[in-house]
């Protein structure tokens, strides 16, 4: 090993190398699943005897009222009502005013004659779950979690009230505090693919990861051919780290019919993390097919195939974005043509390269990324001239200045200029001196100095 090469190793660790955002440690995969609803029902319909009884010289009307009910005729049945003061119906019938104020929308007035009702029995039931699902369709959401959790405490068992409430605790507090009303609600109804979901989102979210294995187990063996229930398991072992397993897992859901663009896009990420970059093309060509996957993407995309060496297929992948480069940013359009250099770099077309890098940097002169990259080329062409000019102007793009130094020292390495490496790296240390290493690169050089003045 030569000296040259002893000198560049605690420097290489340090200098650019253009890798996209896909590789960091803090990667982000967006998996599109059908997330927990509200689930309304249809009007309630007429008033329980169980929750409020009329009075006896209510009967006659009660009936009447009812025959109008069970014919549709609901605005008959308020014109009938509208005849009585509020005052002179017993609850049980003010309960049917605010029901079919309810259902004709007349959301306000329901609102009042709800109220009043429950102040004059307040512990009915019904009108704590009728005002909940008003409040839900006016989205006040804070008044529908309270009616809803009054509609339990006062003794209801409907599982669309428990899963209603188990949704905006969920929403408007935390996991923990939906979990258990998720479970009341599908002990009700086991079959409820909402509460199924609403449950699984809650486990999840509470970080409950043996509890939500178990349960999507259980539903898959059910329902095998659920691509949500796939879907989630992905999410789930992404959540835990287990790439190969969630990939696994959104092949199986693309198998059962998933379209969805966001998930072509995260199962292609995957596959580009794990090497399969076949498959990762075939995916990316997928969603590009749906007219779903943006410019930034495309490039992202191209950049890992870049570092992987799969050119032909990066190729491809920029072609398709060079149909749409006029309609982009200027900085996407720096970004495009930095990738196209660096294939062109990669491909040994140097010519075509240096054009390409020019374009990118007339469209953004200060890309910390292309006057780096430019930089590193022209260095690596032993273009030493026009490589400082470029490191020099990377050195004031704040989020590249540290790399373009060392960049720039390693280049007079490289060449040979030692003493100016040294003036470098002593710049280098002096704004970032947790880089001790820097000190024996320094020693190191000044050695060879005097060992070439003794000579």
């Amino acid at each position: 090993m030569n000296k040259n090469s002893l000198i560049k190793i605690p420097l290489l660790v340090c200098l650019f190398c253009f890798v996209s955002s896909y590789a960091s440690s803090d990667e982000v995969f967006e998996i599109k699943v059908d997330k927990p609803v509200f689930v309304i029902p249809q009007f309630s319909g007429t008033y329980s005897d169980r929750e409020a009884t009329i009075s006896l010289e209510e009967y006659e009307t009660a009936e009447r009222l009812r025959a109008l009910l069970d014919s549709g005729n609901k605005k008959d049945v308020l014109a009938e009502l509208d005849k009585f003061y509020d005052l002179e119906l017993s609850p049980a019938m003010l309960m049917l005013k605010a029901q079919v104020y309810f259902s004709l929308a007349m959301y306000d007035q329901a609102e009042t004659t709800y109220l009043a009702v429950l102040k004059r029995m307040p512990q009915l039931v019904r009108a704590y779950s009728d005002l909940g699902q008003l409040y839900l369709l006016k989205n006040d959401y804070q008044k529908a979690r309270d009616y809803f959790a009054k509609a339990v405490a006062f003794g209801s068992n409907e599982a669309i009230i428990h899963g209603q409430l188990a949704y905006l605790n969920l929403t408007l507090y935390s996991a923990t505090s939906a979990i258990s009303e998720y479970q009341t609600a599908l002990a009700l109804e086991p079959q409820n693919v909402q509460w199924q979901r609403g449950l699984l989102a809650a486990l999840t979210q509470a970080k409950m990861y043996e509890a939500s294995q178990a349960f999507l187990r259980e539903l898959i063996q059910k329902n095998p051919n659920d691509p949500q229930a796939w879907l989630n398991q992905a999410i789930l072992a992404i959540q835990q780290d287990d790439k190969k397993l969630a990939l696994a897992s959104m092949e199986m859901a693309i198998l059962l019919g998933d379209d969805d663009v966001k998930n072509l896009k995260s199962a292609a990420q995957l596959h580009l993390r794990l090497n399969s970059f076949d498959r990762a093309t075939e995916l990316i060509e997928r969603a590009l097919s749906k007219g779903g996957l943006d410019f930034t993407s495309i490039i992202d995309y191209a950049n890992w195939l870049i570092q992987a060496n799969r050119l032909e297929q990066a190729r491809k992948l920029l072609n398709a974005a060079s149909a749409n480069i006029a309609s982009v940013s200027i900085d996407n359009q720096s970004t495009f043509y930095l990738q196209l250099a660096l294939l062109d770099e990669k491909n040994k077309s140097y010519p075509a390269a240096v054009v390409n890098f020019k374009k990118s940097l007339d469209r953004n002169p200060t890309s910390g990324s292309a006057l780096l990259a430019y930089a590193e080329f022209l260095s690596s062409r032993k273009d030493y001239v026009q490589a400082e000019f470029y490191y020099l102007r990377a050195e004031v793009v704040p989020a590249v200045e540290k790399k373009a130094m060392l960049g720039r020292a390693q280049m007079f390495i490289d060449s040979q200029n030692y003493s100016s490496a040294i003036s470098v790296l002593r710049d280098v240390y002096k704004k970032y001196p947790e880089m001790s290493d820097l000190l024996d690169t320094i020693t190191t050089l000044e050695n060879i100095i005097r060992n070439r003045e003794s000579a």
